[in-house]
């Protein structure tokens, strides 16, 4: 027993004296993913002043909107309840000063008297009614139009401030153009390289290596962990926007709006057939029915590479811009999910395409 109790105090000195096992260690590939979130992140700070401004300046146009329209309802009610009022004026004058004695004393009976006060009294009361309505609107409007000159104040305010984040996001944007596009061609070289090692591990194995998708086509971005290729391959920012009121309330936002500089590449997040066009709103748009039966939507395009045809995931097929509705000081690509029928949230589909 004794020589057992040895032996194990042996082994599990041993054990102690052996280095740790260090975890493995990333691949160049989750080194450089890692490298372009931190710079996404930088991107985010400034983005962050940036939506703030964005709703501050988008609240106040609804409040404009809201106000102006009770004024013009109060306008209207006012001009009825006015000429409701000159016509009982102008039937008063009309009528000789014992108009309103003559009536009460041309009663036949007590009775009748008694029903001719009531009705006299409900035409003074209706009258007052209007009078005191007029009143009241006249408060109203006198009220809103100083709000209205201070929610415009505001909006002014806002307006600028919106303006100077807005270019604030644009230069970052620019800055770190070269910085982020480096970064993303070591990143499809390192994805390149480490699909030749798995494919040579694989034929030293005996298995046959499943086939090495075809980079032509201008493939300049590789998928992230959920196996689809984030859209934009540039600096960006975008933030979780789906369903926020767009145009003071009157649409609901149905995709993500990711910020990029004018002619920043767009890439197809999955491979499958794309088709190009042009609306009002939209502006150029593409729309890219991928191999899975899933449809993605890229708009506000300033060009498009591929209008029609087979795309492989992460080839070229347009550029960012602001066609359609978007505004050119602040180019976008409003970007869309449809599974099935229905669009969805793309944030969270974006966040893991980036491994966030």
């Amino acid at each position: 027993m004794r020589a057992l109790s040895i032996v194990v105090m042996a082994l599990l000195a041993v054990a102690l004296l052996l280095p740790t096992q260090a975890p493995a260690a990333k691949s160049r590939v989750e080194q450089l993913q890692a490298e372009l979130n931190t710079i996404n992140d930088d991107f985010k700070r400034a983005g962050a002043a940036y939506d703030k401004a964005f709703w501050a300046l988008d609240e106040t146009e609804a409040e404009i909107e809201k106000t102006a329209a009770r004024i013009g309802e109060n306008e209207i009610a006012l001009d009825a309840a006015q000429l409701q009022l000159e016509g009982r004026m102008a039937s008063w004058y009309r009528s000789d000063s014992l108009g309103l004695m003559g009536f009460l004393l041309g009663a036949q009976d007590f009775a009748d008297f008694v029903t001719r006060m009531e009705y006299a009294s409900r035409i003074a009361s209706v009258d007052a009614a209007t009078i005191e309505r007029v009143d009241g609107l006249l408060t109203e409007l006198r009220e809103d139009r100083e709000r209205l000159e201070i929610e415009q104040q505001e909006r002014a305010e806002n307006a600028e401030r919106f303006k100077a984040e807005r270019d604030s996001l644009q230069k970052k944007l620019q800055d770190k153009k070269a910085e982020y596009e480096r970064v993303q061609r070591e990143l499809a070289e390192a994805a390149r390289r480490e699909e030749a090692a798995r494919q040579a591990a694989q034929a030293a194995a005996g298995r046959a290596p499943a086939p090495t998708p075809s980079r032509a086509g201008n493939v300049s971005a590789v998928a992230g962990p959920n196996g689809m290729v984030f859209p934009v391959a540039g600096p960006n920012y975008y933030s979780d926007t789906w369903g926020a009121s767009r145009a003071g309330g009157r649409r609901r936002h149905k995709g993500t709006d990711i910020m990029a500089a004018t002619g920043t590449p767009v890439v197809a997040t999955m491979s499958g057939s794309v088709s190009a066009s042009n609306g009002s709103t939209s502006g150029l748009y593409i729309r890219l029915k991928a191999d899975n039966g899933w449809t993605f939507y890229y708009m506000h395009l300033n060009s498009i590479s591929v209008s029609s045809g087979r795309v492989r995931a992460g080839q070229v097929i347009g550029t960012v811009g602001y066609s359609g509705n978007a505004s050119a000081s602040a180019p976008h690509l409003h970007y869309e999910i449809h599974p099935g029928g229905s669009a969805v949230n793309p944030y969270p589909y974006l966040r893991q395409m980036q491994g966030r």
